[in-house]
Parts: structure tokens; C-alpha cells; sequence
């Protein structure tokens, strides 16, 4: 008697897990092999965002991409400051901004190409630089 109620138990038990597992999954069910389709059209296509709060000399590369970007420069200090944007050769593409003192201004330049790019400051204050 006692195996029959096992038996049972176990028959009742793999019926179970077998309607479990052919249930439909519903609208959760995701097929990661399946490429899903994206709306693209609201995207930004605009240049990469570049954001940088330094103190003192600094190069850093950027890859941006071809068309217009504006830069937002801050820098505070008493010296003098200079920050530049190279071309990866190392050949001068624009100055951004250059002065004495506190500074807070915009540039607005016209990527000629999609690459990396060098920024370089020479300052002996705090600066930032943000590609809006």
C-alpha cells in the first residue's frame, strides 16, 4: 500500500512539472535569438559628450564624429590658460579659448571628419570642458 501512495505521489508529482513546463509563457517571454527591431528615429546622432574637470596641464583624446559641436570652457585661475583642439597628427585644428583669469565662454566648431581628436590645456587653474 505504501509504494502505491509513492507511486501515485510521483505520477501526480511529473504530471505537475510536465503542465508547467508546456504552459505558454505570455507576453513576458522574451527570445533573446531573435533580433528585436528598434525605432532609431528619435535618437541623437549628434557628436559624442565630452566632459572633463581638471586642474594644471592635461592632453586627452576624443573621438568625435563630422558636424557641428560646441564646446562649454571654464577656468579658474589667476594665470594664464590656453586649450586647443588638435587633429590626432598633432597639427592645430582650433583654439577653443585663451586668456588670463577666470573665463567661462562657448565655442561652436565644425567637425571636418569623424576621429580622434587631441584636447590640450596648458593652465595652471582648474578647467572644464563640455561638448554639448
Amino acid at each position: 500500500m505504501k509504494n502505491q501512495v509513492k507511486t501515485a505521489f510521483f505520477v501526480i508529482l511529473i504530471a505537475i512539472l510536465f503542465a508547467g513546463c508546456g504552459k505558454d509563457k505570455g507576453k513576458n517571454f522574451v527570445d533573446n535569438y531573435k533580433v528585436q527591431p528598434k525605432d532609431t528615429a528619435g535618437i541623437n546622432k549628434d557628436q559624442y559628450r565630452i566632459a572633463e574637470i581638471f586642474e594644471g596641464d592635461k592632453n586627452q583624446m576624443h573621438d568625435l564624429i563630422k558636424g557641428p559641436a560646441t564646446f562649454d570652457i571654464m577656468h579658474q585661475g589667476t594665470g594664464p590658460f590656453k586649450i586647443t583642439l588638435l587633429k590626432n597628427d598633432g597639427t592645430l585644428f582650433a583654439v577653443l579659448a585663451e586668456g588670463t583669469g577666470d573665463f567661462k565662454g562657448k565655442k561652436e566648431l565644425e567637425i571636418p571628419e569623424t576621429t580622434a581628436y587631441i584636447l590640450d590645456v596648458k593652465s595652471t587653474g582648474k578647467w572644464s570642458v563640455y561638448r554639448e
